[in-house]
């Protein structure tokens, strides 16, 4: 079929680089020839829960994340398939060994006030962002990108002004990096690199994202915050690309239980459904067949991190226990239900140079695998007079509870545990990281690179299992750095599956969802689960 750009179309010169493949135009809404569109182009989405924040530096999870995709804009953007595509900066090349990379910024990128977009911005919002006063929950995810000085930075042991990062000129900006690193440019894409307006930021402080205050740099400015309510969004006509963008309205809403989501979105009070209910998927799939559009793969884990350091979990026998005790295929097939896969390993097999190992636990029956979970429960001293009692924490989404409750039963089944489940309200959840034995743990990928997940386990990660290894920690510096990278995150994987920190459970297949016929452009395709509204509009209905 023929296809049409909505308005022009960008094209950028092509650069050698040692760390990206084939360049490609930045993002162009695709409308296909005949297509009429709708008067009024506005479009409502579920977001699953309240955000804690949309500033960049204070983002720290997938809610915020795919809000901050929308207000605001980076040196570089994702297209339906993952590939980076220019952004803020028009090209860029990696110098030095992948020590040195320089950026190139396009001359009419404006923030939603006017202000021009400078070098300058992307300066002080990466510093702030890794100042100790900013109290990021995703400075860990900065100092991956190994900036010069970053970790000491983020210590509080320099100055943010030796971070290295520099204004060449007032559109060009460059990374000096203590090490190399090939991916640098893919870490680049996600919100909490994203620059702040630094006026705006000073004169208001922490209220600077009130809708009165905010200033943004992406394809749409916040008009409306309505805390457990919702959020709107409106074109932001300063965008630099805002010519290829057709919505002119998106709202968020903050529905955390998907049969109440699946309510209003047959209501027609939501336009598009990623997350749907199991028990109403048989039912969707006979009624609404032509709304039915499937989640491709994404580079997602689910998992259950275990403390490995304070109660019955310490002893690698119990966590070996848990693992062994879990039948995946019950939980995928009559619990989740939604063309999940099971999982025996934390990172997904499809991942940029990676190749798993299965390991061994993975190839045994379902009835050896328990066998093993009792001997060595019972070797670890617990039984009849003895009993296994343990607290495990998720966040109160129903879906989670369902999985825990699946879980607790397998475990009271061939462990004989006694398994108390709290349920916390998410952000009190994603904050919770002691007082608990099990806790629900998940991971969409950053970046396209397997250390998005293994550094979940670093030394760096500060989180719940509180899992400390040497070896591992140095596995992922040389994995990241240097040559063999695939075969030193095989090695890092393969630790994780012999002390398990974690019980690794599922990850996604191909999944329904639901989308009315009239949304166009919202592909469900990026193996990040990066989706991207300045691609979508609304057909006439």
């Amino acid at each position: 079929m023929k296809q049409k750009h909505f308005v022009k179309t960008c094209l950028f010169s092509a650069l050698t680089m040692a760390s990206a493949a084939a360049w490609q135009p930045a993002s162009a809404v695709v409308i296909p020839e005949g297509v009429k569109l709708a008067a009024k182009q506005e479009i409502t989405l579920n977001n699953s829960t309240e955000v804690t924040s949309v500033d960049p530096a204070k983002m720290g999870a997938e809610p915020a994340f795919n809000i901050g995709k929308d207000l605001f804009d980076g040196l570089v953007s994702q297209d339906d398939k993952g590939r980076i595509i220019p952004a803020i900066a028009t090209h860029w090349e990696a110098t030095d060994g992948n020590r040195t990379y320089t950026f190139h910024l396009r001359d009419d990128a404006r923030w939603s006030n006017g202000d021009p977009i400078t070098a300058d911005d992307f300066v002080y919002s990466f510093r702030r962002l890794m100042a100790p006063a900013t109290a990021s929950p995703y400075g860990w995810f900065a100092d991956i990108a190994r900036i010069k000085n970053g970790s000491k930075v983020l210590a509080g042991e320099m100055a943010p002004e030796n971070l290295g990062v520099e204004a060449v000129d007032k559109l060009t900006l460059r990374f000096t990096l203590d090490e190399p690193i090939p991916f640098f440019v893919k870490m680049l894409s996600h919100p909490v690199m994203f620059p702040v307006h630094q006026a705006t930021v000073e004169k208001h402080g922490d209220a600077w994202t009130r809708p009165d205050n905010i200033v943004s740099n992406g394809p749409f400015k916040m008009q409306q915050w309505a805390v457990n309510e919702k959020m709107v969004l409106v074109k932001n006509d300063h965008y630099w690309n805002a010519d290829e963008v057709v919505l002119e309205k998106v709202t968020f809403l903050p529905v955390s239980d998907p049969s109440v989501a699946l309510k209003r979105y047959l209501a027609g009070e939501i336009d598009v459904l990623r997350k749907l209910p199991t028990a109403q998927l048989k039912r969707l799939r006979k009624e609404y067949p032509q709304e039915l559009s499937k989640i491709a793969p994404s580079l997602q884990s689910t998992y259950y991190s275990l403390n490995t350091k304070e109660g019955p979990t310490a002893d690698i026998r119990v966590r070996q226990a848990l693992a062994y005790a879990i039948n995946r295929s019950i939980i995928t097939r009559a619990v989740t239900a939604n063309g999940e896969l099971p999982m025996y390993g934390l990172t997904p097999p499809q991942i940029d140079g990676f190749d798993p190992k299965i390991p061994a636990y993975a190839s045994m029956t379902q009835q050896d695998r328990e066998k093993e979970a009792k001997r060595l429960i019972k070797e670890a001293g617990y039984g009849p007079g003895k009993p296994l009692e343990l607290k495990m924490v998720i966040p109160s989404y129903k879906d989670d509870q369902k999985v825990a409750l699946a879980l607790s039963n397998m475990w009271k089944s061939v462990l004989q545990a006694k398994v108390s489940v709290e349920k916390l309200e998410p952000k009190v959840f994603y904050a919770t990281k002691k007082g608990y034995h099990i806790y629900r743990g998940g991971w969409v990928a950053d970046y396209n690179e397997a250390s998005t997940f293994l550094d979940i386990f670093s030394s760096d990660g500060n989180g719940p299992s509180q899992y400390l290894n040497a070896k591992y920690d140095d596995l992922l510096r040389k994995a990241k750095t240097g040559d063999n990278s695939s075969q030193r995150y095989q090695q890092a994987e393969a630790m994780l599956s012999y002390d398990f920190p974690l019980v690794p459970l599922y990850r996604p297949g191909y999944q329904d969802s639901l989308k009315k016929p009239y949304v166009g452009g919202y592909n469900f395709t990026n193996p990040e689960q990066n989706y991207y509204r300045r691609d979508v509009y609304i057909k006439a209905h």
